[in-house]
């Protein structure tokens, strides 16, 4: 049970092992379906674990470095079995292929993804609601450009957070916990994996973090500001943009629906940028992004 109290808005005990039930629904619908994604015994493991570890953390409070090695050795784990960016490296007018750096870059992806979503989930259905706009977002282009495993994965994604997200929206009558929301990023960051890995284009790494863009900057802006006081980039705040809508006296239920808004925007420009290829507007829109991001959470 996740009890109210600190940074915790509730006002009353809610069960807190709700992630459990989206990984179950999850699995249980990737194995039962088609077979566009290659190693889906594998992919249920490696996510398995992140999601054990999450539910290990809403119950006995680990460490936030132990939690990290072990979203890192998932990761790892998921990016040598061929979960993993396949970048084409040009030298000399030759395009080489660097499988380290693509394993690198993976795993620094996946684990930094899988957090943006906990990091986010500060109030009823914001996580869920953020996960189901992204991932309509990757499915949306998946039927566009006909990407048959992207299409697969993010469709029963947004199945498996639908689900739940009617029983975790204001008032929510269960939580996903660390082991839900870490789930959830995971699976985002795959989902984002896969789109560059079909697209291959000069614009393609731009369009998941636009569609991301409100957990990645939520996330990256409250790291600055946390090394900027001079504290651990680790330690949690109560300073999030949801926190700081509460402050200006927004209901709960209305501080989600606006973030849900911005989360809209951003996948709708993604959508967009994805159909359209391009790469100056990506940057323009991330630019001010970031602009935004300094204004409003710094």
């Amino acid at each position: 049970m996740d009890k109210p109290g600190g940074r915790k808005p509730h006002q009353k005990p809610i069960p807190l092992l709700g992630g459990l039930g989206i990984f179950a629904a999850f699995a249980l619908s990737l194995l039962v379906s088609g077979d566009h994604i290659t190693n889906k015994p594998g992919f249920i493991i490696y996510s398995g674990l992140i999601v054990a570890a999450g539910t290990i953390d809403d119950i006995w409070d680990i460490d936030a470095v132990h939690k990290l090695a072990v979203q890192t050795f998932c990761a790892l784990l998921a990016a040598l079995s061929g979960i993993r960016f396949h970048i084409e490296y040009y030298v000399a007018g030759d395009v080489l292929w660097m499988p380290v750096i693509d394993v690198l870059v993976s795993v620094v992806w996946m684990v930094g993804i899988t957090n943006t979503v906990n990091i986010i989930d500060g109030l009823d259905g914001l996580a869920g609601g953020i996960t189901l706009i992204a991932g309509s977002a990757f499915g949306v282009i998946s039927m566009l450009f006909g990407y048959t495993a992207l299409n697969q994965l993010s469709s029963i994604l947004i199945g498996a957070t639908l689900g739940f997200l009617i029983y975790n929206f204001n008032p929510a009558k269960l939580f996903m916990g660390d082991g839900g929301s870490l789930f959830l990023g995971f699976v985002l960051s795959v989902c984002s994996i896969m789109y560059v890995n079909a697209e291959r284009s000069s614009a393609s790494i731009l369009v998941p973090v636009i569609i991301l863009a409100v957990p990645i900057f939520e996330t990256g802006s409250s790291m600055l500001r946390r090394a900027l006081k001079g504290k651990s980039v680790l330690k949690a705040d109560d300073c999030h943009i949801h926190h700081r809508l509460l402050k200006k006296g927004l209901k709960p239920v209305y501080a989600v629906v606006l973030i849900y808004v911005w989360a809209i925007v951003a996948g709708i420009f993604g959508v967009f940028i994805a159909v359209q290829n391009l790469l100056p507007l990506a940057l323009f829109i991330i630019i001010c992004l970031i602009a935004l991001g300094i204004r409003l959470y710094i």
